[in-house]
């Protein structure tokens, strides 16, 4: 099992194209299925709630020793990242506003748990990493509320308290589970244990995640997908803009600070919680062809993230061999 788990950890991007194709091809050429709440909400928890066992949120307390990475982290995760969602899809989107909330709601998620791996696998400060994911995490449950209305305008119809009960649903709730979780193993099997089963627990939020994925994209209402392939051209575009836009500008003004500091800085703001944004996504906007269209568009950004990541960790390590 831990070896299938690993499997799909590694091969996670070829796999999200799979299930995507997948779920298209059902909802094309299969009989689709309904959309049903509960076993969407369900879906997005058992895709959350094993991330949530890695991550410890005692980790906000070593933000105090790293002032600087974690005020520049919040200051590039909730006003230039939102910034630049905003308008590049009134840019790109102009007639088409859910594909723009999709955008929206990426740029408003902050890191995840594959920031950290990816700033140790490119020799940055891990401690600095984990410390900004567990500070934005915080940060996102009280202005994704405030912020996502305001700045979604007369596309999202819903009010900020619905909003924070399905945050309540997808962040807090697997959030206290996955904390209550993580102590009862380490004091029931060692913290040794604990540590060899962290990719466990990736490769199931791994697995939830493609679930997640298989059943949105196999709704009846996805079938205008496949009808119109030029929709992947139109969202891959401004995605590489707003990547492309985070690494280097997270990158710039980071530059004074030590290299290992340098790089958990960039990771933890330009590597977005897009299994998060799926599972605020699905249960915020319910069935149809607007759900259909936001969900593709985070989908999509997988494409675009993991082989940016995967460049410009070489690129960094590249240059620290030249210096």
């Amino acid at each position: 099992m831990r070896t299938i788990l690993r499997f799909v950890s590694r091969n996670l991007t070829f796999m999200i194209l799979g299930a995507m194709i997948a779920g298209l091809f059902n909802s094309y050429f299969g009989s689709g299925i309904q959309f049903n709440i509960g076993v969407c909400a369900a879906a997005s928890f058992l895709m959350i709630y094993p991330m949530f066992i890695n991550l410890k949120m005692g980790d906000v307390a070593e933000a105090r020793n790293f002032k600087g990475a974690v005020s520049l982290s919040l200051f590039l995760n909730f006003i230039i990242s939102p910034a630049l969602g905003f308008f590049l899809g009134k840019i790109f989107f102009p007639e088409q506003p859910f594909m723009a909330l999709g955008l929206l709601l990426i740029s408003l998620i902050p890191t995840s748990g594959m920031s950290a791996t990816w700033t140790e696998r490119t020799k940055g400060n891990l401690k600095v990493a984990l410390s900004i994911i567990a500070v934005s995490l915080l940060v996102v449950i009280v202005l994704l509320p405030i912020a996502l209305p305001l700045l979604a305008g007369n596309v999202l119809t819903v009010t900020p308290a619905f909003i924070f009960l399905r945050i309540l649903m997808v962040i807090i709730v697997p959030l206290v589970l996955g904390d209550i979780t993580r102590r009862i193993i380490i004091s029931r099997k060692g913290l040794d244990y604990y540590k060899k089963s962290k990719p466990t627990f990736l490769g199931l939020s791994s697995l939830g995640l493609l679930f997640v994925l298989f059943l949105i994209m196999s709704l009846k209402t996805n079938r205008m997908l496949l009808e119109n392939p030029l929709l992947v051209l139109k969202g891959l575009l401004p995605l590489a803009i707003y990547y492309i836009a985070m690494f280097g500008s997270s990158t710039f003004l980071s530059r004074k600070m030590p290299y290992p500091v340098s790089v958990a800085v960039t990771y933890g703001t330009s590597v977005r919680y897009l299994a998060l944004a799926l599972g605020i996504a699905v249960p915020l906007l319910g069935e149809g062809e607007g759900s259909s269209l936001v969900v593709f568009i985070v989908a999509l950004a997988f494409f675009v993230q993991v082989p940016l990541s995967s460049f410009y960790s070489s690129f960094r390590q590249r240059k620290v061999v030249i210096k």
